[in-house]
């Protein structure tokens, strides 16, 4: 006889409606539960396996069923038929389950469900605080709203093809009994790997802000940039490698940089490296350095265009600015 899924991890085997809707509803949440037809005979099971921030139930009633949760209000439910149909409704949206498709429940929104009699059904609980913080900490920023996913999810291609592939491995590998995944920085990797695809591989409320290139950038991260120009102007700098320290593409670090600075990061890189210039002439002495030295030891290569610049910032040459301090001492 084949195994079941998580068999290992029984919590109770039951005929009784009442026993199960409440066994059920102390592991995933309190609901309304039916079944379906006048002859109807229940033959519940349940097993689950908790890591820290996802639960991984399995869950069969033998009997046509209707199950009714409500709002799930703490986390996400992924409900994989592991064999059977499930018919689920949430808010205005509809979605069955079989081999190919899945539904992902958003905790705001009332879930509804009709179960085959076959249905054998694995339930990933995903706690909500989790996947707002990842979502948060991917966009750098708070959120607005509450996440609300698509409900039915397309297994076979595309992103969602390979996070199910790993999730379902995942769920495979907690059968054995010396598994890596209990251990916690393994069971720690593994949970965020699967907040994290399913926040890229299922549609949401906040698709477009994750995936769009030229999103504004934060301050935080436009502050990264700015420490390290002020910190080395003398490096070669380039709008890539000052996007790569802080984090962003090159358009959403330019167009930060336009919104916030009214500037480019290469002029704002000029202004620093001019400014340094600028300090250190005016305190350098006359007689034991040069401003082509100095300009060269701030990264200002071009020593006609250097001179151009300087004077229309300062209102005076390179060199005047070194001979002022010569005339003051003298």
């Amino acid at each position: 006889m084949t195994s079941l899924p998580l068999e290992r991890y029984k919590l109770f085997e039951s005929r009784d409606l009442d026993d199960t809707r409440e066994k059920v509803g102390k592991i995933l949440c309190p609901h309304k539960m039916y079944v379906v037809g006048r002859q109807a005979r229940l033959h519940a099971r349940m097993h689950c396996r908790r890591l820290r921030n996802i639960a991984i139930t399995y869950v069969s009633y033998g009997w046509d069923t209707r199950v009714n949760p409500g709002e799930l209000g703490s986390f996400f439910a992924i409900l994989i038929p592991h064999v059977g149909k499930g018919h689920y409704r949430s808010g205005f949206e509809q979605a069955q389950t079989d081999a190919q498709r899945v539904a992902v429940a958003s905790p705001t929104s009332s879930l509804q469900m009709r179960l085959s009699g076959d249905c054998e059904n694995l339930v990933v609980r995903i706690e909500r605080a989790a996947v707002e913080a990842k979502l948060s900490e991917m966009l750098d920023g708070a959120l607005r709203e509450p996440i609300r996913f698509e409900l039915g999810m397309d297994v076979t291609k595309g992103y969602a093809r390979s996070w199910y592939a790993t999730l379902r491995h995942g769920i495979a590998e907690l059968d054995h009994p010396e598994t890596l995944l209990t251990h916690p920085l393994l069971m720690e990797q593994f949970e965020q790997s699967v907040i994290t695809g399913l926040l890229l591989s299922q549609p949401h409320n906040y698709t477009a802000m994750l995936h769009r290139d030229d999103r504004p950038v934060p301050s935080r991260l436009l502050g990264i940039a700015i420490d390290i120009m002020e910190g080395h102007p003398e490096w070669a700098h380039t709008p890539a490698s000052l996007a790569k320290h802080a984090g962003v593409s090159v358009r959403a670090l330019q167009k930060a940089f336009r919104e916030q600075l009214d500037s480019s990061p290469s002029e704002y890189l000029r202004g620093v490296r001019l400014q340094r210039v600028h300090d250190e002439l005016s305190a350098a002495q006359h007689d034991t350095t040069t401003v082509g030295e100095i300009a060269s030891k701030w990264g200002m290569a071009h020593h006609g265009r250097f001179a151009a610049v300087y004077r229309e910032r300062f209102g005076e040459s390179p060199k005047q600015t070194l001979s002022r301090r010569h005339a003051r001492k003298g």
